[in-house]
């Protein structure tokens, strides 16, 4: 039996186009007794449309942590992360990328946008645990490790 994480709801956006992600992503969240919303957009474009109408409006409910593929339709994750992170009303929130590569170009590129984390998806059932209780530090309000 696996301990419910005591932390609380979290809203998760993840902007994936890979639906078999995105599905064990979400199974990995359940099994580590995560309380959550997952809202998944599988399209850079409604991606990007998405974030830029949340940084827009005051006081709308904002996720608690976004997870945004490197390699979308339209616009990449890193385009997506740069326009939250020059959001004023979107850069506190905790943005990872979660993808399945491992280049370190790609990691360069992410952390000189600002990603919170970088995230390799893996190519393990037993790892996405691991995810799941990146997403949780991410969520926890207080300083994070990188």
């Amino acid at each position: 039996m696996t301990q419910a994480i005591e932390i609380g709801f979290l809203r998760i956006l993840l902007v994936e186009d890979n639906p078999s992600d995105a599905f064990l992503l979400r199974t990995a969240l359940g099994k580590a007794g995560l309380a959550f919303e997952l809202t998944v957009i599988d399209d850079g474009a409604l991606a990007l449309a998405e974030v830029q109408r949340m940084g827009a409006r005051a006081g709308a409910s904002l996720p608690d942590v976004i997870l945004l593929d490197l390699n979308l339709p339209k616009h990449s994750g890193l385009e997506i992360l740069e326009t939250i992170k020059q959001s004023p009303a979107l850069a506190r929130i905790p943005a990872a990328i979660y993808t399945s590569s491992d280049s370190a170009d790609d990691r360069r590129a992410a952390e000189r946008l600002g990603a919170d984390r970088y995230i390799v998806k893996p190519n393990r059932l037993a790892g996405l645990a691991g995810v799941a209780a990146i997403v949780v530090e991410l969520g926890r309000p207080g300083p994070r490790a990188s």
